[in-house]
């Protein structure tokens, strides 16, 4: 029984550190989509460095709130491993201001994605009329 707890630990251990891996890549890609968004928009006749910037700033939200919840999931994975009082604790806290930040970042995100609506015509009352 202690050999299988021990080959459990060894597998949530490492899932743990591949949902981290999947966690940094998400985030890797998340700023190259802004560096091209920006990019592009500034790019593109018409469109404002701060428009350019509010389009990236949405994108890349996107891209850090997938990556939050992933580290949300490694951690409690890595804390099933780790089951002492000062892991649980370390948890809390670190679950605790990521949920807080993506809770943040997803208002921001929602904001700036009605903005870029509203900038380019549409709105929520438009878009409930065509369905």
């Amino acid at each position: 029984m202690e050999n299988l707890s021990g080959h459990i630990d060894v597998v949530l251990e490492t899932a743990s550190f591949a949902i981290e891996l999947v966690s940094a890549l998400i985030l890797v890609i998340g700023a190259l989509v802004f560096i091209l968004t920006v990019g592009r928009g500034i790019a593109a006749p018409g469109i404002t460095v701060s428009t350019a910037l509010k389009r990236g700033r949405l994108k890349l939200g996107t891209y850090i709130l997938a990556a939050l919840e992933f580290l949300i999931v490694a951690d409690i994975l890595f804390t099933i491993v780790h089951r002492t009082l000062d892991d649980v604790i370390v948890l809390a806290i670190v679950a605790g201001v990521r949920t807080v930040v993506s809770y943040f970042l997803g208002k921001e995100i929602e904001a700036l994605s009605q903005e870029d609506s509203e900038a380019i015509g549409l709105s929520k009352s438009t878009s409930r009329d065509a369905v």
